[in-house]
């Protein structure tokens, strides 16, 4: 009895220090080069083609744009943006325009760019987190 407690412990103990681990490695910020800079470039164009006759980019960057969403994920802000925009037609532009939008808010913000693109998404949105640089 005590042998088979001891062997339950011991697994369930390895599994939390190993998901402990994974979930660890999977966290991401968006100080983590989450975008590419073409994706940012075609995100500048989208926003200047569908966006900019209601918004200003000014919006979208620094303390305006900290101030709602530092220490929020990435999912909040494409939930706000695939879900009520553009205004004249919500959820009209392709999932990938969302996120090249959204990647083009990073590098206005003067995060740094990685090697993959920010895949479009609210499960992939959520494992970013907004984190203001230090």
């Amino acid at each position: 009895m005590i042998r088979h407690l001891l062997f339950v412990t011991t697994t369930v103990l390895a599994f939390v220090v190993g998901a402990t681990s994974i979930a660890g490695q999977d966290a991401k910020t968006t100080n983590s080069g989450v975008y590419t800079a073409a994706q940012s470039e075609r995100g500048k164009k989208t926003f200047e083609a569908k966006c900019t006759a209601c918004h200003d980019t000014a919006r979208f960057t620094g303390e305006i744009f900290f101030e709602s969403w530092n220490n929020k994920t990435m999912k909040d802000i494409w939930d706000v943006a695939s879900g009520t925009m553009p205004e004249d037609n919500p959820g009209s532009l392709k999932p990938n325009e969302y996120a090249d939008i959204l990647s083009y808010f990073l590098q206005l913000n003067a995060f740094p760019t990685g090697d993959a693109e920010l895949m479009p998404g609210a499960a992939t949105m959520a494992t970013i987190k907004i984190e203001k640089k230090p």
